[in-house]
C-alpha cells in the first residue's frame, strides 16, 4: 500500500535545498569530478598514456610506475623517476596518489578492473564554465512512499554492469524493498554500502530506471539512498532525494547501471534531473 506524507514542512525544505547547494557546489570544483580528462584501463602490459608520465602496469602486489628522468612525476610531495609501487587498490577505492604538473593521478578499481583517471583542473574550469546547473522536480509528498524491507539470508553477491569500460561491477544485495507506485508492486534491490554486516541496520542505496528518462532524466538512471532495518520491517522511500551519479557529467565514470528489476513505467517526477550545460 502507498502510503504519503501529509505536507513538507519549511524544515523539510531547507535540508532539501542545502543538500542541493552542496552538490552544486561540489560539481564546481576544478578538481571534482566534472575534471575528470581520462580513462584507462591497468594490466599486467606496461602502457603509456598521452599527457600522464611513466608506463604503467598492475598485477596482484598492486600498481606499478616506470618514469624517465626526462618526465616529472611528483608522489607525497618528493619527485619520482624510475621504478615506483603504489600499493594495491581496493574495489571502489578512489585514491589520488601522484601529480604530474597540476594534474592529479587517481587509481581506483571497479569490477577487479584497475584503473587510472588524471583529474585536470583546466578540463575541470572548461567544463565548469559551461556547465549551468541541475534542475530538479518540485517537492512533493507524492514522492514519499512506505514500503516494506525483506532483507536476504546473507549480503548476496550482485554483478552490475557499468556505463563504460566493459566493466562488471559486482555489489553485495542486502535484499529487497517491496513498495506500490500507481497501485503497481515493486520489489528492487537494495545494495548495501561496502563494509555493512548481514543482518544488520543500515543505509544502502537502490539504483533505478523511470518513465523520466526518455524525457527529463538520465536516460540510464539514478539513485536513491534508503535506511533500512535490520530484520524485515517498514522502510521508507523518499524519492524526492533521487540524485544523480557522476556519468551525465563526464563520460569518464563507469557507474553501475540499474539492476534490471529496479524499473518503474511510472513517471517518478522527483529528485535531480538531467544537467544543463550551455556549450
Amino acid at each position: 500500500m502507498t502510503q504519503t506524507l501529509p505536507s513538507i514542512d519549511s524544515a523539510y525544505r531547507e535540508e532539501w535545498h542545502a543538500a542541493r547547494d552542496a552538490r552544486e557546489q561540489q560539481r564546481r570544483d576544478p578538481y571534482g569530478y566534472l575534471a575528470y580528462a581520462g580513462f584507462h584501463k591497468l594490466s599486467n602490459t606496461p602502457a603509456h598514456f598521452d599527457g600522464i608520465p611513466g608506463i604503467w602496469t598492475s598485477g596482484p602486489d598492486g600498481i606499478s610506475v616506470l618514469v624517465d628522468s626526462g618526465e616529472q612525476l611528483t608522489v607525497d610531495g618528493r619527485a619520482v623517476t624510475g621504478s615506483y609501487r603504489f600499493a594495491a587498490v581496493r574495489e571502489r577505492e578512489f585514491r589520488r596518489v601522484a601529480l604530474a604538473g597540476d594534474v592529479i593521478l587517481e587509481l581506483s578499481k571497479r569490477g577487479g578492473q584497475d584503473l587510472l583517471r588524471p583529474i585536470d583542473p583546466a578540463v575541470g574550469r572548461r567544463v565548469i564554465g559551461s556547465y549551468d546547473h541541475t534542475p530538479a522536480f518540485e517537492l512533493s509528498p507524492r514522492w514519499i512512499v512506505e514500503g516494506r524491507f525483506v532483507p536476504f539470508d546473507e549480503l548476496r553477491p550482485t554483478s552490475v554492469d557499468a556505463t563504460v569500460g566493459d566493466i562488471v561491477h559486482v555489489h553485495l544485495a542486502a535484499g529487497e524493498v517491496i513498495f506500490s507506485l500507481d497501485g503497481v508492486e515493486h520489489r528492487w534491490l537494495v545494495i548495501a554500502r561496502d563494509g555493512q554486516p548481514a543482518s544488520a541496520a543500515g543505509t544502502g542505496v537502490v539504483l533505478f530506471t523511470d518513465a523520466t528518462n526518455v524525457t527529463t532524466t538520465d536516460p540510464r538512471g539514478r539513485s536513491l539512498e534508503v535506511e533500512f532495518p535490520s530484520g524485515p520491517g517498514p522502510v521508507t522511500l523518499d524519492f524526492n532525494h533521487t540524485r544523480n551519479l557522476q556519468r551525465p557529467y563526464t563520460a569518464f565514470a563507469p557507474c553501475p547501471l540499474s539492476p534490471p528489476q529496479n524499473s518503474t513505467s511510472t513517471a517518478v517526477e522527483a529528485g535531480e534531473q538531467s544537467p544543463v550545460f550551455t556549450a
